[in-house]
């Protein structure tokens, strides 16, 4: 393997694991052949690393664990709402400059379009659609990799479901062809389907995506644990 992808896998790894076991790691990563089920294989491992660390190694308290234990509700109330904003506002900017950049002369944005116009525009919805979820996980990785318990992560993961689910993307213009168009977004339950707000019902499927990786942990943990 590449002396440079070596260093640089070893790097993916805690420090104290870098420092316990990084050099020999990264020497045996040089010596051998490579390919991408052995890159695969490394980068999961240092991932898994990162979340349930090797038994012995001394692991301190760091800035960030702090945070977690002496203000829980801005670790998982305040910053995922605002990382869920900041990836909201960035989809709504994609939409808004497509709209201008291709469709400059449509009373909306929301029209069938093919070619670059429609990736730009995919990613914009990619990114909307798949923040609640990313952002969720992220929840769930937080609390499974600092042993918390499930009642500040599930204040979380309603939250970004409740705005996942009943956010609304509404698009207009001031004047018929001439004027300036402007996105705008707003929290709405929608209309009823066989009795749930179709925002509720979002809200839910969001909610059961994101804590599927924690409660998948919780179960392997009480298998692992019982006799």
């Amino acid at each position: 393997m590449n002396d440079r992808l070596a260093h640089l896998l070893v790097c993916l790894y805690p420090r104290p694991w870098r420092e316990r076991y990084g050099a020999e790691f990264e020497a045996l990563l040089r010596t051998g052949r490579g390919g991408l089920l052995m890159l695969a294989n490394v980068v999961w491992s240092a991932f898994h690393e990162h979340v349930f660390p090797t038994p012995g190694l001394k692991i301190g308290q760091s800035q960030f664990q702090s945070w977690c234990v002496r203000a829980p509700w801005a670790m998982f109330g305040l910053a995922p709402l605002l990382l869920l904003a900041a990836a909201y506002f960035v989809a709504c900017f994609i939409l808004w400059s497509g709209w201008k950049i291709f469709l400059p002369g449509a009373n909306t944005p929301f029209v069938p379009i093919d070619g670059l116009a429609n990736f730009y525009f995919q990613v914009g919805r990619l990114i909307y659609f798949s923040a609640p979820i990313l952002i969720g996980w992220a929840i769930g990785l937080v609390a499974v990799r600092e042993r918390l318990k499930a009642v500040w992560p599930a204040v979380g993961w309603i939250l970004i479901a409740l705005v996942g689910g009943t956010a609304q993307v509404r698009a207009s213009r001031t004047a018929v062809l001439s004027g300036v168009g402007h996105i705008r977004m707003g929290f709405a339950l929608g209309p009823s389907v066989h009795g749930i707000p179709d925002g509720l019902f979002h809200a839910l499927v969001i909610l059961s995506f994101t804590m599927l990786p924690y409660l998948i942990w919780r179960l392997q943990k009480v298998h692992f644990v019982s006799p």
